[in-house]
């Protein structure tokens, strides 16, 4: 029964819109969602769900104005995708052109090559899927040449060694 424990972060003030779809989906699975007051949902949503002319700006500005910092992009795709799922659950569209807006405006200068590529990319080629699986890609080129750069002074050392 331990294993079928299932973990997530508590309901905070600023995690309702994904707190409420796992918590969801964890009653249904466990067949307890019939048994739950639908009135205490509708009361969570009205306590916790942003809303507002000023949340909505708040939020789009977060959401464009999110930098990638040191974290994988796998990390840095999620958060700007529960940024905007933040945005869609207080009742802003977000459509996959803002996605990949927020996304690509908030990498470090090593992406401005993918950047410009994504500019001359034909319109109905951009998809959002199309940007994820490029960025994922040139983080796996940036690492391999990282790691390259980084077995450079122990194969000249190396080969210094080697020759006497």
């Amino acid at each position: 029964m331990a294993d079928d424990l299932i973990r997530f972060a508590r309901l905070n003030d600023s995690d309702y819109a994904e707190w409420v779809v796992r918590m969801e989906a964890v009653l249904i699975k466990q067949s307890l969602w019939d048994l739950v007051q639908h009135e205490i949902w509708a009361t969570l949503k009205r306590v916790h769900r942003a809303a507002g002319f000023a949340t909505t700006l708040a939020l789009r500005r977060q959401f464009l104005t999110a930098k990638k910092g040191d974290e994988g992009m796998q990390a840095w795709i999620s958060r700007v995708q529960g940024l905007a799922f933040r945005m869609e659950a207080a009742g802003i569209n977000v459509a996959d052109q803002d996605k990949i807006l927020a996304l690509t405006m908030g990498l470090p200068a090593a992406y401005s090559s993918d950047i410009i590529n994504f500019d001359a990319t034909p319109p109905e080629l951009l998809t959002l899927n199309h940007v994820i699986t490029r960025l994922l890609n040139e983080e796996t080129r940036q690492a391999a040449d990282t790691s390259e750069v980084k077995e450079e002074p122990l194969d000249q050392a190396l080969a210094v060694t080697s020759g006497r």
